[in-house]
């Protein structure tokens, strides 16, 4: 025991030092507190310079300016959106996402002074058509880098492919562009690359057959990539997300046999690229897919059987394609939140929708512009969630069943162009914002609580012209007036659909002459692939 006592007193003098010396707080160093305050005096707070942004669960919320509560009397670890080393109080982190900047970004800008810097966010803000300067290459410690929706315009510098350690890179506007072969470059030296999302940059190049072989994110959007996707793209073992929209130069093949991500592979989406033919029976093996989006690419023929087993998928969208096939096994997909299946050649009737128990979660259902026959079950419940109905263009008859007009959240509904009958009744939900009947045979006067609708944008009970038409006699009878037929016409109240964000991570060509019906999955997808990037940007 003298033994213990003894070796326990000659150590009692380190431990006391070592316990006095964690609990230390280690100060900002001065210099780098002046280089942010310099930094902070380069620009003015703007309202307008970003306002769009979001939360972790990819929810809007309003941008602030977080240089404001940066000053002299406080250490510089302390201010927000700062992050210090806790042993050597370097600052290693800034978060300026959302911030209101406003003003040009120099060259020899003081951030560069950071020499530690390991995460750096300047996103969300206004840097009025600054280039991007080489001297972010000179970060060469950093792993996480975002200058997306920034104002930053010209060539991307061929120093960011001199960040080694990089492990997120997200750069999205259409103001930038890649120099000749510095895409390849960026690929081949950056080698521990997980996620990479370079959204509306102009690319202009083929993909290159080998890069970070620790990509579990791929966001390649709107960049006018051509040539054929390399196969091994699909075959990442860590694969978890592949966004490819709007690269109709762009050629992807899918593998016939098992693909090596299928243990991983949660998120595809691919939107006006070339694929063509029919969807192989390999997807059978993507057992982790929640997200499954091809929607413009030509696909045809009818679902492979193995695809229904991948009764984990939550968000299905395979519209403006030349698939056939009945509806009837869409059932087997019993956590959909969304489903999209709009101008395709799907026939057969709607008798799915009656195995109610299984659509708690469905938000949005479109079967417009198919084939799909017969009424509407009227043993449809459970679908409390659903916001948006469209099954306009088919040749649907009888009357619209009630649980449609008790959905207590819809907001969008479209019936259009179909053989409907009979009334239309009150709605319990006061969100309606667009509403299209016409094109029936429905009858009766328009009810008040349709009438009554806050935020109603939109509304055509008519013909094509927007106007109510004889074959189509729909009244308005208000309280002491007449209760003849009108012509009721469109409304369009100017504040625009309310999906539509002015934020978009993912680019979506919504300026091109699209039908109208596909416009709205355009934004839909939009709406989700934003919620789960951003929801990964958080998660790292």
């Amino acid at each position: 025991m003298g033994y213990v006592n003894l070796v326990f007193f000659m150590l009692f003098p380190f431990l006391c030092q070592l316990s006095f010396s964690s609990s230390l707080h280690h100060l900002c160093p001065k210099y780098q507190a002046l280089a942010l305050l310099q930094f902070k005096h380069m620009f003015t707070i703007s309202h307008d310079a970003f306002d769009h942004c979001f939360n972790i669960i990819g929810q809007p919320i309003q941008s602030y300016p977080k240089i404001l509560s940066w000053n002299k009397s406080t250490d510089c670890c302390s201010w927000d959106g700062v992050y210090c080393d806790e042993m050597t109080g370097q600052v290693i982190e800034l978060n300026l996402s959302c911030s209101q900047l406003h003003g040009k970004f120099h060259s020899n800008s003081s951030l560069f002074q950071l020499s530690n810097l390991k995460r750096l966010d300047l996103s969300g803000n206004s840097f009025s058509g600054s280039l991007i300067s080489p001297k972010f290459g000179e970060f060469s410690s950093l792993t996480h880098l975002d200058l997306s929706y920034s104002s930053f315009t010209g060539l991307i510098p061929e120093e960011i492919s001199h960040l080694s350690k990089l492990q997120v890179l997200s750069i999205q506007s259409s103001q930038l562009r890649f120099g000749p072969h510095n895409f390849e470059l960026l690929l081949k030296n950056l080698t521990r690359l997980r996620e990479l999302y370079l959204i509306s940059v102009n690319i202009s190049s083929t993909i290159p057959l080998k890069f970070s072989s620790y990509i579990t994110n791929l966001g390649l959007s709107g960049t006018q990539i051509y040539g054929v996707l390399p196969e091994g793209v699909l075959h990442l073992s860590n694969l978890e997300s592949l966004y490819l929209i709007d690269n109709p130069q762009l050629t992807v093949k899918f593998p016939i046999t098992k693909w090596n991500s299928s243990a991983s592979l949660m998120e595809l989406v691919l939107h006006s690229v070339n694929v063509t033919g029919r969807i192989p029976e390999s997807f059978g093996h993507l057992t982790s897919l929640r997200t499954l989006a091809i929607a413009s690419c030509n696909l045809s023929g009818s679902i492979p059987k193995p695809l229904w087993n991948l009764t984990n998928i939550e968000d299905l969208g395979l519209s403006y394609n030349h698939l056939e096939g009945p509806l009837s096994d869409f059932f087997r997909f019993g956590k959909l939140r969304w489903l999209s299946l709009g101008n395709n050649n799907f026939n057969g009737k709607l008798e799915f929708l009656s195995f109610n128990r299984i659509w708690t979660q469905l938000e949005w259902l479109d079967c417009s512009v198919n084939s799909v026959t017969g009424p509407i079950p009227s043993n449809v419940s459970g679908m409390q969630n659903l916001y948006s109905l469209y099954l306009s263009s088919n040749h649907l008859n009888g009357t619209i069943p009630s649980w449609i007009f008790s959905l207590p959240l819809l907001g969008q509904f479209d019936l259009s162009d179909n053989h409907f009958s009979g009334n239309i009744q009150e709605f319990y939900s006061e969100s309606l914002y667009r509403v299209s009947l016409k094109q029936n045979q429905l009858q009766g006067p328009i009810p008040k609580s349709l009438l009554n609708q806050h935020d109603l944008y939109y509304l055509d009970c008519g013909g094509d012209d927007g106007v109510a038409q004889t074959t189509n006699p729909v009244e308005l009878d208000e309280e002491g007036g007449d209760s003849s037929m009108i012509s009721w016409q469109a409304v369009l109240m100017g504040y625009g659909c309310g999906l539509v964000i002015g934020l978009s991570i993912i680019y979506i060509m919504l300026s091109t002459q699209y039908p109208a019906w596909f416009s709205r999955m355009d934004v839909e997808l939009e709406h989700k692939i934003l919620t789960r990037m951003k929801k990964h940007k958080k998660r790292h």
